[in-house]
């Protein structure tokens, strides 16, 4: 019997417990002992272990969060902590290990590849800039989320005659302001793969005005640059990652400068990241765990698992976390001329 952990790294998502559900199912019936590992590499470094079986992981589906608990804990920041991670690995007697996160958790899985860890990738994060995949765990869920709070929002911004900017978390990539945009009818959407044009976004409020509408909505995401913007922390994570947030205020207070009107403005923050999981996030999940148990039947190791056209694919992990998967021109242009 070989043993697998299972472990869950940086940021949550909804639809990581219905991946951990699928996939102990699946790998319980090819008789594999499975454990889960707490708070992602901490665990692994600090030992912190939970029995994960059939009776254990049958009623999360579609619960949000990761029953295994998060966190962004960077082994190459600790003294010692790859050396570490192996010797625990092999004192626990763990054969294969199942990651699941997005760049920075499987940068850290590719590193144990290279020391010869038997390591599987699982894409998981609302931003879905993991490329070799059409999707990752958490997006679809986060795109309902947001939909589900602007339309909540928006009666009042009718209401009361007020443009809305609505900031959504995207630190390189737009693929969630995007989808979200399309989905509500936005008005103008601003993405970190493209500039900020004030001039245009100015000359459509205007127009919209003219027409009688004076509650155009405007989705941004938080990497958005735009000339003049401070960034409202100087925090950076153990991967080296800079706090965002606030972008949507600054591109308020431009177009009050320039038209006399200042937009409501809704950051979002973790709200995407919660809740129940979206049932394709489900259905997805479920895919993604038969490739990692087809994976570990076949020994194949050193992948991540993607998804293309919603049949599961092999991605060396080391090309797979190679760049961040962006916001294509024409995806943009075809929906938005802004």
């Amino acid at each position: 019997m070989k043993k697998a952990a299972i472990l869950t790294g940086g940021g949550d998502s909804s639809g990581i417990n219905d991946f951990i559900r699928s996939a102990v199912l699946l790998l319980a019936s090819q008789d594999l002992e499975v454990v889960g590992v707490k708070q992602g590499y901490l665990g692994l470094l600090e030992e912190a272990y939970r029995p994960l079986t059939p009776d254990t992981v049958n009623s999360l589906v579609g619960t949000g969060g990761s029953m295994l608990l998060t966190s962004r804990t960077n082994p190459s920041k600790v003294a010692g902590g790859y050396e570490r991670i192996l010797d625990n690995l092999e004192k626990e007697k763990i054969e294969v290990l199942i990651c699941v996160g997005g760049n920075d958790t499987l940068s850290v899985a590719g590193k144990l590849s290279e020391l010869g860890v038997q390591v599987i990738g699982v894409p998981q994060t609302i931003d879905n800039d993991l490329p070799y995949t059409d999707y990752c765990i958490g997006f679809h869920t986060a795109v309902a989320n947001i939909a589900a709070s602007v339309r909540m929002i928006i009666s009042s911004n009718i209401s009361h005659q007020k443009e809305m900017v609505v900031e959504v978390m995207g630190r390189d990539s737009g693929f969630l302001a995007l989808r979200s945009a399309i989905a509500l009818g936005a008005d103008y959407l601003a993405i970190p793969e493209f500039s900020l044009d004030m001039e245009k976004l100015c000359t459509m409020l205007l127009s919209n005005r003219a027409k009688g509408n004076k509650s155009s909505l405007m989705m941004v995401s938080e990497g958005v640059k735009a000339s003049g913007a401070n960034l409202l922390s100087d925090e950076v994570d153990v991967f080296g990652n800079i706090k965002l947030g606030g972008i949507g205020y600054h591109i308020a207070e431009q177009v009050d400068k320039k038209i006399g009107a200042k937009p409501r403005t809704e950051v979002l923050g973790y709200i995407p990241r919660g809740g129940m999981a979206d049932p394709y996030d489900s259905f997805l999940s479920v895919l993604f765990a038969r490739g990692v148990a087809e994976n570990i039947k076949s020994n194949t190791f050193g992948v991540m698992v993607g998804i293309d056209a919603q049949t599961t694919k092999n991605v060396a992990l080391s090309l797979a976390v190679s760049s961040i998967r962006v916001v294509q021109e024409k995806e943009y242009r075809n929906f938005f001329t802004c």
